[in-house]
């Protein structure tokens, strides 16, 4: 039984950790592909305050932004639930093999590299919804009709700061998520029966 368990949480393992990673990576691409969309066709708001002819240099990054925010918002948290639970059942996995006394095999070393990546995945990641609320926090500010000048200038400098810098934070997450799954071949893992009994069978 908590052999069947260990097995089963190493599939919730590789399937959560596969699906954050094909999610984050096709999140940041749909962002891309949407503003360089936007930009080819002079995508133009219908709207106010965007259609505001004193905002006519950013009518493609509204159409985009007004998008984007939402991909971002409902796609990174989707991805932090998918982290989270790779991470939980790692966890329990560990646990499992420790208290049930089940033979371990694999690489003590390539287990601490893969902790250390998922410590990482977590942080950055957390860090990149951080900015990401932020972002939307200031996304009005940034076509404030009673104030075109901080709108143009101080406030849309900072946004596009923390905009490079949430990039920066989801590929680190991704690319610390790929490093542990891409590893966990080699890790600590609890031995199938298989192995036992080839290991227990006279030579």
């Amino acid at each position: 039984m908590t052999r069947h368990l260990a097995k089963a949480l190493e599939a919730i393992w590789a399937l959560s950790m596969g699906l954050f990673l094909g999610l984050t990576g096709g999140l940041v691409l749909a962002v891309i592909l949407t503003f360089r969309g936007a930009r080819e066709i002079d995508a133009t708001p219908g709207v106010e305050p965007f259609s505001d002819p004193r905002f006519a240099a950013y009518h493609n990054d509204a159409v985009a932004g007004y998008i984007g925010q939402d991909l971002f918002m409902v796609g990174g948290t989707v991805a932090l639930v998918l982290l989270g639970i790779g991470v939980l059942s790692r966890i329990v996995h560990t646990l499992v093999g420790r208290f049930g006394r089940l033979e371990l095999l694999g690489s003590n070393l390539f287990s601490a590299i893969r902790g250390s990546a998922l410590v990482g995945a977590v942080m950055f990641m957390s860090m990149g919804a951080y900015i990401t609320l932020l972002m939307n926090e200031m996304w009005p500010d940034l076509y404030d009709t009673e104030n075109v000048t901080k709108a143009e200038f101080a406030t849309r400098r900072t946004f596009e700061q923390l905009h490079q810098l949430s990039e920066r934070w989801v590929g680190i997450a991704w690319l610390c998520g790929f490093v542990a799954l891409a590893i966990s071949p080699w890790c600590r893992r609890i031995a199938d029966e298989s192995s036992n009994s080839d290991t227990a069978s006279p030579q």
